[in-house]
């Protein structure tokens, strides 16, 4: 199907389930044109054509972005929101697992963000959203490498969002805390070598981490936000969604840094 005269274009990475999906189908129901990605291939549902990405692989990335240009006008909103966790003691993670959570949580945005730019560019317009985390705004107990992850996203994000204004290309920051998503269940399980040090916490972690998701919010918040920001003439560069996360950043603003980690710890069964 041909693009629409007028019609809004979105591409959604990792839209297939969980926050993704919620954001894809809302965007759609918003009167944009989705199409959402996802790793392997999936079917469409109504709203949401789905196109298959690895945010890994720079070839994707480019094939993946040339479809959806050639079926439209080109692409005004771009959703990174694909990611990627591993819950563990940060000393015992090879730097192989690592590297794979970074590649799919900056890198794989960057890539993106690469690959749309030259056309938002000669449009003048655009818009790239991001989701970040509460875990870009500060260090979580057993998520280390991931929270590294996201402030790298933060940073990156920050400095885009100043290079754009010249060519009229909007950037925004979404910063959640605590969503029902089933990305603690997907994560990598310890196939590594463990620290016998560490035995007494890695469980504790894992399941404070899990039973926290479990409870989180519903993401449609999330994915209500995007359409906001989305449709806004002026959006900002930061939202902060949830309760728990504002409240977090509010003490962690105030508190000496030793009694917030104090506090975290104690959270997490440190």
């Amino acid at each position: 199907m041909g693009s629409l005269r007028g019609e809004k274009v979105a591409l959604v990475t990792g839209a297939h389930e969980g926050i993704g999906r919620s954001i894809s189908d809302s965007l759609a129901v918003a009167g944009y044109r989705v199409f959402g990605t996802s790793r392997t291939e999936r079917p469409a549902r109504t709203g949401v054509e789905m196109l298959q990405l690895d945010v890994r692989d720079e070839h994707s990335v480019r094939n993946c972005v040339h479809e959806v240009q050639s079926l439209t006008k080109g692409i005004d909103l771009l959703v990174n929101n694909a990611g990627l966790t591993v819950v563990a003691p940060s000393e015992e993670l090879p730097l192989n697992v690592v590297r794979d959570m970074m590649d799919v949580n900056f890198y794989g945005p960057a890539r993106l963000v690469n690959a749309v730019l030259p056309n938002m560019r000669e449009r003048q317009s655009g818009h790239l959203i991001f989701i970040s985390s509460l875990a870009g705004l500060m260090g979580v107990p057993g998520q280390g490498y991931y929270c590294a992850t996201k402030h790298a996203l933060e940073g990156y994000a920050d400095g885009l969002y100043a290079e754009m204004q010249p060519f009229g290309i909007k950037v925004t920051l979404l910063e959640p805390g605590s969503f029902k998503t089933n990305i603690i269940e997907k994560s990598a399980q310890p196939s590594w070598a463990t620290i016998e040090a560490y035995d007494g916490t890695r469980e504790r972690l894992r399941n404070t981490i899990t039973a926290a998701t479990a409870r989180g919010y519903d993401p449609q918040l999330i994915a209500d936000v995007v359409v906001k920001a989305a449709n806004a003439r002026k959006p900002k560069l930061r939202y902060r969604i949830d309760g728990d996360g504002k409240r977090a950043i509010f003490f962690k603003s105030f508190m000496p840094e030793a009694a917030f980690y104090g506090v975290v710890a104690k959270r997490f069964g440190m």
